[in-house]
C-alpha cells in the first residue's frame, strides 16, 4: 500500500511508448503533484487485460486518485464498443470504493493512414476510428452518469492533429506528448487547485 498516490491505468498510451520516459505525459506531471505518481501503462493492453489486473496494480495502493483510459488496442482487435464501455465501467465501480478522485481519458485519435505505413498494415484501422469516436460520446455519458472528470485527448489531438504530434498515427511523439501533459494539468487545476 502505498498513501498518497495517483495510479495512472492504461495501455501504451499512458505508458509513453515511442518517447524516452521523461517525456511522457504521465511522468511530466510527478515535479508538480504532491501525490506520488505511479505509472500502470501497459504496451497493447486492451480494457480487458486492465480490468484483470486493476484490483492488483490499482486498488491494492489505495490511491488517492486514479486515472483510467483504454480502448483503442480493444478497437484495433475488433472488440465491440459495449465490451470496451463495460470494463471501463466495472473499472469505475470497483474505484469507486476507494476514492471518488477519478479521472476517464478520452483516447486520442489515430490517423490511419500514418498508422498503415509507419507502425503495421491492418484490416481494422477503419474501425478503430470509427469506434473511438463513438467512445469519446459514450465515456462522457458514463462520467456524467457518475459523476467524475474526464479529460478529452480525442478532441484535443483531432484538433492538433496537423501538427506533428504523432510518431506513427497511433503513438504520441515529443510534441503530442507535451499537449497532452498540458491539458491534463490544466483539468488538475481547474479541478482542485491541486498543482
Amino acid at each position: 500500500m502505498l498513501k498518497n498516490s495517483f495510479v495512472f491505468i492504461g495501455d501504451s498510451l499512458t505508458y509513453g511508448y515511442g518517447v524516452n520516459k521523461s517525456n511522457n505525459w504521465v511522468e511530466r506531471l510527478k515535479p508538480s503533484i504532491s501525490l506520488d505518481i505511479i505509472n500502470k501503462g501497459i504496451n497493447g493492453n486492451t480494457t480487458t487485460d486492465m480490468l484483470n489486473r486493476f484490483t492488483e496494480d490499482v486498488i491494492s495502493y489505495y490511491p488517492n486518485k486514479i486515472f483510467i483510459m483504454g480502448g483503442t488496442n480493444d478497437f484495433l482487435s475488433n472488440r465491440s464498443l459495449n465490451s470496451v464501455l463495460d470494463n471501463l465501467e466495472l473499472m469505475l465501480k470497483e474505484a469507486l470504493t476507494i476514492t471518488k478522485d477519478i479521472i476517464i481519458g478520452i483516447p486520442p485519435i489515430i490517423i490511419k493512414e500514418d498508422a498503415y505505413r509507419l507502425f503495421m498494415p491492418s484490416s481494422t484501422y477503419d474501425y478503430c476510428e470509427e469506434q473511438l469516436s463513438l467512445l469519446r460520446h459514450s465515456i462522457i455519458k458514463l462520467c456524467d452518469k457518475y459523476k467524475i472528470d474526464y479529460v478529452d485527448f480525442y478532441s484535443l489531438t483531432f484538433k492538433f492533429s496537423s501538427n506533428n504530434i504523432f510518431t506513427d498515427g497511433i503513438h504520441l511523439n515529443n510534441n503530442g506528448q507535451s499537449l497532452l501533459f498540458n491539458e491534463f494539468k490544466q483539468l488538475l487545476k481547474n479541478m482542485d487547485n491541486m498543482l
